[in-house]
């Protein structure tokens, strides 16, 4: 369809500047109204373009909360009485760990560790670079002490290979990948600390948010890490739930990178981020690829085996660099396949599930939809292989449902699709910070 880049661009500054409020800027008006970890650091790309300042704003704000071992925790709760979210503060209990601060009040796991590409991301867009470097300078050795956080008590065979404790600690909260690992855990609904949803405030929406089962497997989850006060040791010795993810492995293998780039340019001893860089990528592709599917696994390191779901985050790794050419070339055959639509005229790009799959869900969170973070991540890592026109095609796909629907939180991938395109909640910052990332470049 045809675009107005200019309209779409002030559109996608009007949401971050309606969902600033005067500390950080929400994912959404109401559905998230407190500070997320890596939607903060696709939102201070896309505020970088015409207000660093807020950029810098956002950043430091979610870096406040960092707990002192350098894990940098998935919400940073906001001040707002009238902001009512679960879990929030009180059912976290973050109080419980020696290493969280006293202020602001957090959740107590992490995120896709995002942060040191956005930092590059954010000086390579300012205009004066002196401001800018005086930021990664003050940034650089907090987003090095969550990533020495990951490979000291993420990495407990020291095999370069992090490991997520929680679904939300992915990013991909309902995802197929998670379904087996969550399956096996065996839990009592009844001996669960009572909760009260609140991401169900859309009746309409509801059916595609995670189940009900999947909930109290999430606050099962949470209330073991509470019971074991939050201590890394004992959290991996008692939890049922221990995955190396390919989408969190493979940004942590970007941002690593930038780590290396930053500290080059601030004259900083670099042999740490390199050792992590190498060690991720060699295990990556040591344990994680899967040659016969083209693309990379998640590992089950509870119960010692691989994961083989077909999922976009299998395809993630690109934009870390993680594959070769050759790998690379078949991930790119994976993509163009009628597994993810990418030579269907009837699909938009890039779904996050197999349209293959039996229980694949158009409008399911993160069973089937399009996000607009993975697509420009998938973007990024294309372009670092010279794939060129797939990567154009995913930047084009996504830019059209934007100006099509709205800044939604995600979409449905059937071009055809009874009903609205736009799902989840809308006027979210994510996706209109990364649509102005990619109007910028024309």
């Amino acid at each position: 369809m045809d675009i107005d880049p200019q309209q779409l661009r002030e559109q996608a500054i009007a949401v971050l500047d309606n969902n600033w409020n005067g500390r950080f800027t929400k994912p959404a008006p109401s559905l998230y109204p407190h500070q997320w970890n890596w939607d903060a650091g696709f939102i201070a790309i896309g505020n970088a373009h015409h207000n660093l300042e807020r950029a810098m704003a956002d950043l430091r704000h979610l870096f406040s909360g960092q707990w002192a071992n350098g894990m940098l925790p998935q919400i940073v709760f906001g001040d707002d009485p009238n902001a009512r979210y679960f879990p929030g503060p009180d059912f976290w209990q973050g109080h419980r760990s020696a290493h969280a601060p006293q202020r602001p009040a957090t959740s107590g796991i992490s995120m896709p560790p995002v942060h040191g590409f956005v930092l590059w991301r954010l000086y390579e867009l300012a205009a004066d670079k002196s401001a800018a470097r005086a930021f990664l300078k003050e940034m650089y050795p907090k987003v090095m002490a969550l990533h020495r956080y990951l490979y000291t008590y993420r990495d407990p065979h020291e095999e370069g290979l992090v490991y997520i404790r929680h679904p939300w600690e992915g990013g991909t909260d309902n995802s197929p990948i998670w379904d087996a690992a969550l399956a096996r855990m065996a839990i009592d609904p009844d001996a669960l600390p009572p909760y009260e949803r609140k991401d169900l405030q859309n009746p309409k929406a509801a059916a595609h948010r995670p189940t009900q089962q999947d909930y109290d497997r999430y606050v099962y989850l949470v209330d073991l890490f509470r019971k074991c006060d939050y201590e890394d040791d004992a959290i991996f010795k008692a939890c049922p739930f221990l995955i190396q993810d390919p989408l969190f492995n493979g940004v942590l293998s970007w941002s690593n990178e930038a780590l290396i780039q930053i500290g080059s340019l601030l004259g900083e001893d670099i042999a740490e981020p390199l050792q992590w860089h190498e060690l991720t990528i060699w295990a990556m592709n040591d344990k994680l690829w899967d040659e016969e599917r083209g693309l990379y696994n998640a590992y089950d390191l509870y119960h010692d085996e691989l994961i083989p779901v077909h999922t976009s985050s299998g395809l993630m790794p690109l934009c870390g660099q993680v594959p070769d050419q050759e790998q690379a070339e078949r991930m790119l055959q994976v993509l163009e396949s009628s597994m993810f639509g990418g030579t269907d005229q009837g699909i938009w790009l890039c779904p996050t599930y197999s349209l293959l799959a039996q229980d694949v869900d158009y409008q399911k969170y993160w069973r089937g939809p399009v996000w607009i973070n993975l697509n420009w991540l998938l973007y990024q890592g294309l372009m670092r292989y010279d794939m060129a026109d797939m990567a154009q095609r995913v930047k084009q796909h996504s830019l059209d449902l934007m100006a099509r629907s709205g800044f939604y939180e995600y979409f449905d991938p059937r071009v055809d699709t009874p009903g609205e395109q736009g799902c989840g909640t809308d006027r979210f910052s994510w996706s209109a910070a990364l649509c102005i990332d990619w109007l910028a470049e024309g």
